[in-house]
Parts: structure tokens; sequence; C-alpha cells
């Protein structure tokens, strides 16, 4: 994948946050205040390979 294939995603994400933020100042904090997670799970979701592997 090139950097170039994420330029679109990454702009509209960037997008999405201003919006938020602008919308409700707060919105992140409270995010980050209602979660701790233990564990960062990444996975494979390719379905040709066995969730035991």
């Amino acid at each position: 994948m090139e950097d170039d294939d994420l330029t679109p995603l990454l702009r509209r994400n960037r997008f999405w946050a201003a919006t938020m933020t602008a919308e409700d100042p707060q919105f992140f904090q409270r995010l980050i205040n209602q979660q701790s997670p233990e564990y960062l799970w990444i996975g494979c979701s390719d379905s040709r390979v066995p969730s035991t592997q």
C-alpha cells in the first residue's frame, strides 16, 4: 500500500476530529476518562487464517 492510499482516509479523520472538537471541546477528554484498557489486541481479519494460529 502506498502512502498516498492513506492520505484521503487520514484527511477525513482529521476533519472529523476537528469537527468533533469544535462541536464539543471535551469530547475526546471524556472518552479518555471512560476507558482504561489493559490490552491492545491486533488480530488478523484474514478468513484464510484459522483463529487458532
